[in-house]
């Protein structure tokens, strides 16, 4: 079964590419392509026969990597056409790289740049522990599952890093203490060592209230340490990276799962991320229409897709939100059938009175 995949790209610089010969000087810049690729299956492991990069505007131009060979479609007056040695080494998506290749590295190398910025983390996330042990790791993100959330924090902290807030810089810890407290999920929370053996366990204390007691993490409801990967995330992954959240408001009350859009909102503003986003919360949505309706973020900034499964097979539908935030095109029954309910509730409200009234 063969798979086949497309990602369009859109660069915050331009790629420039000068390459030069003794027939001519070929420059190519672009802030976007198309990349392409197929996935095969073959005696229980996946490889990749083919892939190309495309180039649309301002020139055309198309390169295909077949096997050993790279073939250029739109470079007629330079012939680039030839078959390249393998230099016994594999990019990241297992393709043998090339050495003499004046354009393929180029490509590549953006290719990998991009998708070594890209985070994800998954729907259920690693259970509160009373003791963290920190062996002084710096993680490049917080892990699929989150477990890694602790390290990060801490990592974060040794390293000094800040984060730009109303012009002002704070920690990532403190800025999780003003949304945790903001969303009423924690008045206070704090990361402390505690004394062990050789001095590398750490613990997570969270103050609920104002004048509650401060507790370990693992005390609090579960919704906390399922949402605080979340959080931490959003600050530690480098600035201008793709998250990819599964449920992100999963175990949250209605009302923090609203102010989740918020957050969501101000990092893609502030911290130039790239936010996907699978999730089947009302509240979410609906704050981030209000969102829009009040310019706090762009329609064209965002892109809602609603998924079926019909017959056995996905099919993906792109939702047409306004600059108003209305969804023109709301699938039947997309958050069940609320209004069929209320009036169900009131005929039944009616019914019962009557019977009461007739006794």
């Amino acid at each position: 079964e063969l798979l086949e995949l497309e990602f369009g790209y859109k660069l915050q610089e331009p790629l420039i590419i000068n390459h030069s010969n003794i027939f001519q000087d070929v420059i190519v810049k672009t802030d976007s392509f198309t990349f392409n690729t197929s996935i095969q299956e073959q005696y229980t492991k996946l490889f990749v026969p083919n892939l190309s990069y495309t180039i649309n505007d301002p020139m055309k131009m198309k390169i295909i990597w077949s096997g050993k060979e790279i073939r250029y479609e739109g470079l007629d007056t330079v012939d680039f056409n030839n078959i390249h040695e393998d230099s016994g080494q594999k990019n990241c998506y297992g393709v043998a790289l090339q050495n003499k290749d004046p354009f393929f590295y180029h490509f590549t190398s953006v290719f990998e740049e991009l998708f070594s910025h890209v985070f994800y983390l998954g729907p259920t996330r690693h259970y509160p522990q009373r003791f963290y042990h920190w062996e002084g790791s710096h993680p490049k993100d917080i892990g699929r599952w989150g477990d890694k959330t602790i390290d990060a924090l801490l990592s974060a902290r040794i390293d000094r890093k800040t984060i730009l807030c109303d012009e002002n810089k704070k920690t990532i810890e403190e800025r999780i203490s003003d949304w945790l407290r903001e969303m009423n999920l924690a008045y206070t929370f704090s990361l402390e060592r505690i004394d062990s053996k050789d001095g590398k366990d750490y613990e997570v204390r969270i103050q609920l209230t104002e004048n509650g007691a401060n507790i370990a993490l693992a005390d609090t409801g579960f919704g906390l340490s399922q949402f605080l990967p979340v959080l931490v995330l959003c600050y530690y992954a480098p600035e201008g990276s793709t998250l990819i959240l599964e449920q992100p408001g999963i175990h949250l009350h209605p009302k923090v799962q609203s102010q989740l859009a918020d957050l969501l909102i101000e990092v893609v503003n502030e911290r130039k991320l790239q936010i996907l986003v699978e999730s089947h919360s009302e509240h979410l949505l609906t704050r981030i229409q209000r969102r829009i309706a009040e310019e706090k973020i762009n329609n064209d900034q965002t892109a809602l897709y609603f998924c079926r499964n019909e017959e056995g097979v996905s099919n993906i539908e792109r939702l047409k939100m306004d600059e108003f935030g209305n969804i023109e095109n709301w699938p039947e029954n997309f958050f069940g059938n609320e209004m069929g309910d209320l009036f169900a509730m009131t005929d039944a409200q009616m019914e019962r009175q009557k019977r009461i009234e007739g006794e």
